[in-house]
């Protein structure tokens, strides 16, 4: 699991610095990309979080401590919902980019382990 989420941080940081190669070089889209940015950005967070949330579960599945661990699902929402209320109120990021933003991770887990699987194979 951490090699894939490797591999999906780099994915997505080289595409965070396309899309800032793009905001400097057309401003004409600026706001569509500082939208996109954004989303990036917080799906990027969400997602490490989730990773080590689980890492955290199954550490604690194994050791059996007794304690009950959630997977952290209201702090991810909140994360997303500050990312959306943040474009709505400020005209420099454009709220459907930064809505495409927040599932460009989930999008690249899913890609990348349909990639690995098949290479498994």
């Amino acid at each position: 699991m951490k090699n894939q989420l490797k591999s999906v941080v780099r994915v997505t940081l080289y595409f965070l610095s396309a899309l800032l190669l793009v905001w400097a070089f057309l401003p004409a889209y600026r706001t569509y990309v500082c939208g996109l940015m954004l989303g990036l950005t917080v799906s990027l967070i969400n997602a490490w979080l989730l990773a080590m949330k689980i890492e955290s579960v199954s550490r604690n599945a194994n050791e059996y401590m007794g304690k009950r661990v959630n997977l952290g699902t209201v702090s991810r929402m909140c994360m997303a919902l500050i990312a959306v209320m943040i474009a709505v109120k400020l005209p420099q990021f454009n709220l459907v980019f930064t809505i495409i933003g927040l599932f460009f991770v989930q999008l690249v887990t899913l890609l990348m382990g349909i990639f690995f699987r098949s290479n498994q194979s």
